[in-house]
């Protein structure tokens, strides 16, 4: 089967200026030969990106990135200033919450004007009210109510429904799922699994990387408006993910620093790979600035999206009354994770009983399990039987071990 490209871009740019807005104080200043004081903001610069039919694709990056403008501009609500923007079929779009709405209007009216707008007949606008109202999950008796009543979730729900059932040939999501609760996106992931299987084509946006990976067998990652990263999703996603990690090793408040995390395997050496049913440690080095009272260490070992498990003096009851100003070494041991084969990051966060942090959490590590590590040697299990820290200087009730100067 030939392959049709539902969506192209080609080196497309977007620019905005900062500044006023064009009147006669632009006009005057054109003509005048005068220099422009606004500046230049390119939104986007140089992406080309394409979609073929039954493809999904993932859009990630931070806020500002340029997401929601490459999602404008595949709509056809706006223009780029530079390169080309083809989208061929029926687009749904839903960019954000309510989008096509009139606030006016009651729910009914709005499904079936959206449904028009969007290419249904009125007779099939009418046929599949039904469908689309059950799948919002929004209530019979609200819909004769004004949408502008509505909360931002059923303004969604109901938006996306309509999207989703007027058959599109592309689909363009942004972020306003997260506005939904959580039966509610399991079934608008589902049903978007579904058009990607129908070979419909889907262009998704979101920061929750599970949701992509899910959804998308291919991703975009934007950075300032140009591609940073393109190709499989997982990659993109881990690429990204690493980056963020970096991004956030921001300077300290003043009470502790971290100055090396290492994970240890079996045999008690520092290891990047473990196997899945290898007991690991995770030691911690660093300086207390000031004296610490009642300091809990939690160190967190965390997949791609999100927290597994974590080794917490708290939860051990087992923290030490102070650590004097000075250097400081904590060792947190784990049983097997029995963990799938992947990538890992190792989190650290310090409070002060349950109060207030001393080390807002950070990755400071990382490690891999495979089937194909080569340890074998007993691992000696400290205090705290695998789930918690132990180890610090000022506690007279837990061992520790002092390391060098500041």
């Amino acid at each position: 089967m030939s392959s049709e490209i539902l969506a192209e871009v080609e080196h497309v740019g977007k620019r905005y200026l900062l500044g006023q807005g064009r009147g006669p104080r632009r006009v005057l200043l054109d003509v005048l030969g005068r220099r422009d004081p606004r500046k230049d903001l390119w939104a986007l610069h140089g992406i080309s990106l394409k979609l073929e039919r039954g493809e999904s694709l993932g859009v990630i990056g931070r806020n500002g990135a340029g997401k929601t403008t490459l999602l404008r501009l595949l709509a056809g609500i706006t223009r780029p200033s530079i390169g080309v923007v083809k989208t061929q079929g029926r687009v749904a779009s839903l960019l954000n919450v309510g989008a096509g709405f009139h606030p006016e209007l009651s729910g009914r009216e709005n499904v079936l004007l959206n449904g028009v707008i969007l290419g249904l007949s009125r007779d099939v606008a009418r046929r599949q009210l039904e469908a689309i109202v059950a799948f919002s999950g929004v209530e019979e008796r609200f819909l004769e109510t004004p949408v502008k009543h509505y909360s931002s979730g059923m303004y969604a729900r109901l938006a996306f429904a309509v999207a989703v059932h007027v058959d599109p040939d592309l689909l363009l999501v942004d972020e306003v799922l997260s506005v939904g609760d959580a039966a509610f996106q399991d079934r608008s992931m589902r049903k978007m699994l579904e058009l990607r299987a129908s070979r419909k084509a889907v262009i998704f946006v979101s920061h929750n990387m599970a949701a992509v990976e899910l959804m998308c067998e291919r991703a975009v990652w934007l950075e300032r408006g140009v591609v940073r990263a393109a190709g499989e999703t997982s990659e993109v996603v881990r690429a990204y993910l690493d980056a963020t990690d970096e991004a956030e090793e921001v300077s300290g408040d003043g009470a502790l620093r971290i100055d090396r995390v290492e994970v240890r395997g079996a045999s008690g050496d520092a290891a990047l790979v473990l196997r899945p049913e290898e007991r690991f440690t995770v030691d911690v080095e660093g300086c207390a600035l000031h004296d610490l009272v009642e300091p809990v260490f939690v160190v967190t070992i965390r997949g791609d999206y999100g927290p597994l498990f974590a080794g917490n003096m708290h939860i051990d009851g087992n923290w030490p009354r102070a650590i004097p100003a000075g250097p400081f070494r904590v060792e947190c041991a784990f049983d097997a994770p029995h963990l799938a084969a992947g990538r890992y990051r190792v989190e650290i966060k310090v409070k002060q009983n349950v109060r207030t942090n001393y080390y807002e959490p950070r990755i400071k590590a990382n490690f891999s399990i495979t089937r194909d590590a080569l340890r074998d040697a007993p691992l000696v299990i400290l205090e705290g039987g695998g789930r918690g820290v132990a180890a610090s200087p000022g506690g007279a009730d837990v061992p520790y071990a002092m390391i060098g100067g500041c």
